[in-house]
């Protein structure tokens, strides 16, 4: 399981190598907040991924105290401008996470090269390095669509805040037949998105998420979603949640601006008929 928080506030104009704090979101975040960063879960001591957006954005640099003596972790290059670029430029550690200390202070730094003060956002996600695989697919055809793969649409309608974490509720094109489910990928779409996290209506309490689009066109990031067509493979992320169709989970989504119109394509795996958890 991994799990995403945001980081954001302006930095003044500086260089490539002046590097300066960039302020943990606490509103709507479920790790404990530790200055202007936040504290590493016991249930989540492993660096999964992170990546940043920023019109002059240079390196993004973690800070924590298990880091040292070796120098700290410095990230480029990172997207430039007002959305994700395209391919984005995300850091994927999931194969090989960072460890870190429970309970120390994680800490976001950054550089910026332009010539007055500018807003750079970060999104850190911590794991527990545990890897659920994706449920195995049905050799072939199944009853009532056990075992198969599909990517499922749905939109939103909610006004997003900006700058701040908003919860959508999605409408399915078609609905999901009774049954349980696994989130194996996920592409998340609105006019000024940058990130997006799955919040389940039940339990786990994390919210795993990933590099958010403004456009068709925008491609997402590499093991994001469940198949890559370039390659063939299937993501090496795993399964993301499970859920029953009556509990599908919400999507929160990180926005510049208030957008009012929301598009999710969630690519999911049946995994069986059973609707209760009392059942599995």
């Amino acid at each position: 399981m991994w799990h995403m928080e945001a980081f954001r506030s302006s930095l003044a104009s500086g260089a490539t190598d002046v590097f300066q704090q960039v302020t943990a979101i606490t509103a709507g975040a479920v790790l404990a907040p530790s200055g202007s960063g936040f504290q590493v879960s016991a249930q989540l001591p492993f660096l999964h991924s992170l990546f940043g957006v920023g019109a002059h954005l240079e390196n993004i640099q973690p800070q924590f105290a298990s880091q040292q003596p070796l120098p700290y972790l410095t990230f480029a290059a990172n997207n430039k401008g007002t959305a994700a670029e395209s391919p984005p430029r995300f850091w994927d550690l999931s194969k090989n996470p960072k460890a870190l200390r429970p309970t120390e202070f994680f800490n976001i730094f950054a550089s910026q090269t332009s010539g007055g003060a500018e807003n750079e956002a970060v999104f850190v996600q911590w794991s527990d390095n545990v890897y659920t695989p994706a449920p195995a697919l049905a050799a072939g055809p199944s009853i009532n669509g056990n075992g198969q793969f599909t990517i499922a649409h749905g939109t939103g309608t909610t006004t997003l805040t900006a700058n701040a974490w908003t919860q959508v509720t999605i409408t399915l094109d078609t609905p999901l037949p009774a049954g349980f489910y696994a989130l194996v990928g996920c592409r998340a779409m609105s006019a000024g998105a940058l990130a997006f996290r799955i919040r389940p209506i039940v339990e786990p309490l994390w919210r795993p998420g990933g590099v958010a689009v403004q456009a068709a066109g925008q491609l997402d990031a590499p093991n994001q979603r469940y198949y890559n067509p370039s390659t063939g493979r299937v993501s090496k992320w795993g399964v993301w949640v499970t859920f029953f169709q009556n509990t599908f989970p919400y999507v929160e989504f990180w926005s510049t601006s208030a957008d009012t119109s929301e598009d999710v394509f969630f690519d999911l795996i049946k995994i069986s008929d059973v609707v209760t958890a009392g059942a599995l």
